[in-house]
């Protein structure tokens, strides 16, 4: 398992917008990675008041993470190189995810072309699909300002 310290360590992501806790499985074209959704997450108080529900949006970025620390670290990347969406096509949700799940974050490549990556992603709780997408992203390895 790899955890929050060296997940830091390869992608750029801090504070509430880092939505990947651990990986539990890698190598150099998939991975699954693990969001813990927790009651004080920044969006449970508005989406929706007494009802909060994981926006659709923050799971596919979380699964966009996952590509992220997959590509980064199989090119070796320096710190400081960031992924880019390009496109995200072929999204769709299942279930609703709630504080309290674990959402399990299953992503591959499909293609690479240079530095421009094509992922399939499926985020799951306890074994059911709840969200899935194919998603591009571009990696700009000039360092963070």
């Amino acid at each position: 398992m790899i955890g929050v310290k060296e997940i830091e360590q390869v992608i750029p992501h801090r504070g509430d917008m880092r939505l990947v806790d651990e990986i539990r499985e890698y190598n150099e074209s998939s991975a699954v990675g693990i969001k813990h959704v927790r009651p004080d997450e920044f969006w449970c108080a508005g989406h929706f008041p007494g009802k909060p529900i994981m926006p659709g949006v923050l799971q596919i970025e979380a699964l966009a993470q996952t590509a992220c620390f997959i590509t980064l670290k199989s090119i070796g990347a320096s710190p400081g190189t960031l992924g880019y969406f390009t496109t995200m096509e072929k999204i769709k949700f299942f279930h609703m995810v709630v504080p309290g799940d674990t959402l399990e974050l299953h992503v591959e490549i499909i293609t690479k072309k240079m530095m421009l990556y094509k992922f399939h992603g499926i985020a799951m709780v306890g074994g059911k699909k709840v969200s899935e997408a194919t998603f591009t992203a571009i990696m700009d390895t000039k360092e963070m300002n």
